[in-house]
């Protein structure tokens, strides 16, 4: 990782901030991006904790990260489907000239943020040779809460009276905690002109890391301008909300920090620096380059580069890939996608089966228990892919794989390695979540 040997990265703590709308410009000025430093530190001055949980965060992403790339060394896995329930809260349907309604929101979603985590963008295939090798995606999809906190259906839009402010840190918690829906069951979208409550309503967004203070106290947010949302904006521009929700599955900025310094803890970014970089001018071009003469990844979403001039946004590497799985297993965002949420936030039926939707899967496992091999037998009545994860008691993935999109498939798990004793499989789909125990003597 870009780090120094034992250092863990604080500076940026539990807070990371977005570019300014000026998307004609190729260098922003200072003035046009958000109070990253003085967030930062009253954030930490209120909870000195915060300090603490972030290097606790750190060392646990390191080891999750340690421990799924030797999974993956013994298995042709790529991981977990993430729901995670999200409520959009408006204020005002009119921002920056612009509307701001359920279709808007539905359609940034749609279009823009769940098909840039899944590599479905239109320009996934065109990015920089470079870097051709290390794009990765995350199988993700943020949806709109279907039931609200008291059960009652919902769209996962609330409309207000036009607010200002919520970009700030502490002076308008008791506001947003008012408005906020159980952290740990929603994810809380806050869409307003103003983010400052400064006058100025061209900044496009700010959100904050995983943060168990944050969580607790119903703070944990990201507040975004309505302005930028989907076809309200560019075609690039509308991707700032991807790069916000990679901030809240604690990515960080590539270019935090400067050149050569520590920066966003992920190996496979190089360096850059602040203000951002004109994008490639094709796709073998050796520009622009970093301080140490190595080809800047502009692309990338955590960058500013992307929202910029023509526009690049493209990309995750992989090791922000695996940075955001490890987020979605910390104790402020883990519960979000469990099936037991999905189904009280109206996502999943109690069956387990996504609404309008309607698929019967079905697992068997055999011989169980066994001495260590197990054959697998899944089927369903539509053809459909489904991830395969074996974990033991203490939460550690011992394998997992994905299923071809079949309705009829079997597979040999083989734990022979493994000490004797209870074993989880997880079978998880776009329509339903299968736990089986499993026991090896």
């Amino acid at each position: 990782m870009k780090k120094k040997p034992g250092k863990i990265l604080v500076a940026m703590a539990l807070f990371s901030a977005c570019v300014n709308s000026a998307v004609s410009q190729n260098q922003p000025s200072d003035t046009e991006v958000c109070k990253t430093s003085e967030m930062v530190k009253r954030f930490q001055q209120r909870h000195p904790g915060s300090r603490q949980e972030q290097e606790e965060n750190e060392r646990f992403t390191e080891r999750f990260i340690t421990q799924s790339q030797n999974v993956e060394k013994k298995t042709s896995a790529a991981g977990s489907k993430y729901i995670i329930p999200c409520v959009f809260h408006v204020y005002g349907t009119t921002q920056g000239g612009k509307t701001v309604n359920l279709s808007t929101i539905q359609t940034a979603l749609a279009n823009w943020v769940n098909k840039d985590f899944k590599g479905l963008n239109a320009d996934f295939g065109s990015v920089h040779s470079k870097f051709l090798s290390i794009r990765d995606t995350l199988s993700i999809e943020f949806a709109l809460a279907k039931k609200d906190p008291d059960g009652k259906p919902t769209t996962g839009v609330v409309f207000y009276n036009t607010k200002s402010g919520y970009g700030n840190d502490g002076t308008y918690d008791s506001q947003i905690q008012q408005d906020a829906w159980d952290n740990y069951s929603y994810f809380n979208i806050y869409i307003m002109s103003d983010l400052y409550a400064d006058g100025t309503t061209g900044n496009s967004g700010v959100c904050w890391y995983p943060s168990t203070a944050m969580s607790d106290k119903n703070l944990a947010r990201c507040v975004y301008n309505g302005a930028y949302l989907g076809n309200n904006t560019s075609q690039e521009f509308a991707s700032v909300l991807t790069h916000e929700f990679g901030h809240f599955l604690n990515l960080i900025h590539t270019f935090e920090g400067g050149c050569g310094v520590n920066n966003d803890n992920v190996n496979d970014t190089p360096t850059c620096t602040y203000p951002g970089h004109s994008c490639h001018t094709s796709s073998t071009v050796n520009d622009p380059l970093n301080c140490n003469s190595a080809l800047i990844n502009v692309e990338n979403y955590m960058d500013y580069s992307g929202a910029y001039g023509n526009g690049c946004y493209k990309m995750f590497t992989q090791g922000q890939v695996a940075r955001m799985k490890a987020a979605l297993d910390l104790p402020s965002r883990i519960t979000l996608w469990q099936t037991s949420n999905l189904i009280k936030t109206g996502i999943l039926t109690p069956t387990g089966i996504k609404e309008t939707e309607s698929v019967a899967i079905s697992a068997d496992v055999y011989p169980n228990p066994t001495q260590g091999k197990f054959t697998l037998h899944v089927s369903s009545d539509k053809q459909t892919s489904c991830t395969i994860t074996v974990s033991d008691v203490m939460g550690k993935v011992i394998l997992t794989q994905t299923t071809p999109a079949t309705g009829d498939y079997s597979t040999l798990l083989d734990l022979s390695d493994e000490a004797p004793g209870v074993y989880i499989l997880s079978l998880s789909s776009a329509y339903s979540q299968k736990v089986i125990k499993l026991m090896k003597e």
